[in-house]
């Protein structure tokens, strides 16, 4: 049974690091809360909610391992509880934590609309629809996950059996897992929390008082990009939900033709999503649309005065950047796509 008389020091880390980003948030925008600030500071929200959203502890949650020497899995309620709700709890703070950070109105008379604000107002339509459909596919990942029976591993043993018949990881050990239905039921709720707290997320979005250094359009542009970037974050959150789910369902077994590795498909289509929603296009403020235009990359490589050295940077920075990225991308999701155990055999 799930105990959640946690200690005060496991509940006091997260607090101090509410109050660490609230407090960097906030200086983003305290001084000048002008267009340039106000894109850094949604910059930084979706930085900390990204990074706070990973799911990577979780990624074995309900494998029972065989093998003493490797490091357990989150296999209890005491184990699962934190690995799945951190992530998400996480996540949809920061960007909560992000509308909250915005000043108050200074000014003697506070300017109100006479419109009442909705959510579909700023929602940016094809993203939203994305994100229902990558919601869907979880859930239809968790649900199936929840007819598949539990396996007892198999304890490594010194003198493994002999035979054509065994293909020699018999003597290893082979990992089981925990009944398909406890891990559907924490997946589930999982999702299930995730989607109603970006509900409540693009609520506070909806409801937040307009910014008095931007005019009526950068308002609701704002919005729109507060709300690209929580629904970027979530849909990926989401698909590492259902790789979860998708390793859970790869894993052989135990028996003579036991393989220790195997291939996670929703592993791969959650690098998909990855890939997909972090080059999403975010929406850009119409007073720093023009001065965008002024300093793009087409514009440098096309004007005379423009050194050789910057344009080369230009032309080189996107690459540069995709090989930073895939190396990390690859050492922290490669293992969810492509399981083996690496014992010394």
């Amino acid at each position: 049974m799930l105990s959640f008389n946690l200690p005060p020091l496991v509940l006091l880390g997260p607090l101090i690091g509410a109050v660490l980003v609230y407090l960097f948030l906030r200086v983003q925008v305290w001084s000048a809360p002008d267009a340039k600030s106000v894109e850094s500071h949604g910059l930084w929200v979706g930085i900390i909610g990204w990074m706070a959203s990973s799911l990577q502890a979780a990624m074995n949650t309900g494998i029972l391992k065989a093998n003493p020497s490797v490091p357990g899995a989150p296999v209890t309620p005491e184990q699962i509880f934190p690995a799945l709700a951190w992530p998400v709890v996480a996540a949809l703070a920061v960007h909560a934590l992000g509308q909250w950070s915005y000043p108050a109105p200074k000014a003697p008379r506070r300017y109100a609309e006479l419109t009442v604000r909705r959510i579909r107002d700023f929602l940016p339509r094809r993203l939203a629809w994305w994100t229902a459909g990558i919601f869907g596919y979880a859930a239809v990942a968790i649900i199936r996950v929840g007819s598949l029976p539990a396996y007892d591993p198999v304890l490594p043993t010194s003198a493994p059996p002999q035979g054509p018949e065994y293909n020699g990881y018999a003597g290893q050990g082979q990992d089981g897992r925990i009944p398909g239905w406890e891990l559907s039921a924490w997946l589930g709720g999982s999702l299930l929390v995730l989607a109603i707290g970006t509900w409540l997320c693009l609520m506070l979005i909806a409801h937040r008082r307009q910014l008095e250094a931007l005019d009526t359009n950068d308002n609701r542009v704002l919005r729109s990009i507060a709300a690209n970037r929580l629904l970027r974050t979530v849909a990926t959150i989401a698909a590492g939900l259902a790789a979860i789910a998708g390793n859970f369902a790869s894993l052989p077994q135990p028996g003579t033709t036991w393989q220790s590795s195997w291939f996670n498909l929703l592993g791969l289509a959650n690098i998909i999503v990855l890939l997909v929603m972090w080059w999403w296009k975010v929406p850009v403020l119409s007073s720093l649309r023009a001065d965008r235009k002024t300093t793009s990359a087409a514009s440098l490589r096309s004007d005379p005065g423009t050194p050789g050295a910057a344009r080369i940077s230009v032309s080189l920075g996107p690459v540069v950047g995709i090989a930073g990225i895939l190396p990390l991308i690859a050492w922290s999701s490669g293992p969810v796509i492509f399981r083996q155990r690496a014992d010394g055999r």
